[in-house]
């Protein structure tokens, strides 16, 4: 039973680490959407210039409208999921800006905003990355989702 508190700190902190992780996730997400929009594009445009070049062939206008559409499906989700990473990024610095200790929050910061790990952060800050960890530890603990 004496453990409890310590679990469910973990616990927490786990909660912690994943919501601050979504806006990354959100990010690669989004990147990941514009490569394929990109590669659409490209397959588009070779697409046009084949169209030219080549003698008129009656599948070949169906297979054109088809990637269009599937461009503008992209562009959709992109624009929207766009929206979306502002949205978090702005509600997770609110929340990393509320912590009372500056070197929490700026941990925090660096490793959830700016990507960076730990080696950089602790380099940037003139620590380890191991006591950079340790602090990260401390920064979660003082870090509130609710």
């Amino acid at each position: 039973m004496r453990y409890k508190g310590v679990i469910d700190r973990l616990t927490e902190n786990e909660k912690k680490k994943q919501y601050l992780s979504g806006y990354k996730n959100l990010c690669l997400k989004l990147r990941s959407l514009e490569e394929q929009l990109q590669s659409l594009r490209e397959v588009e445009e070779s697409a046009k210039i084949q169209k030219l070049s080549d003698m008129p062939k009656g599948g070949k206008q169906t297979d054109l409208s088809d990637l269009m559409v599937r461009i503008e499906i992209i562009f959709t989700k992109i624009v929207r999921l766009r929206g979306e990473c502002l949205k978090l990024r702005i509600e997770i610095e609110n929340r990393i800006a509320d912590i009372p200790d500056g070197m929490d929050s700026l941990i925090l910061h660096k490793r959830y905003i700016e990507f960076k790990i730990w080696e950089q952060i602790g380099e940037e800050l003139g620590y380890s990355g191991r006591q950079i960890i340790n602090l990260h530890g401390r920064a979660l603990i003082n870090f509130n989702i609710s």
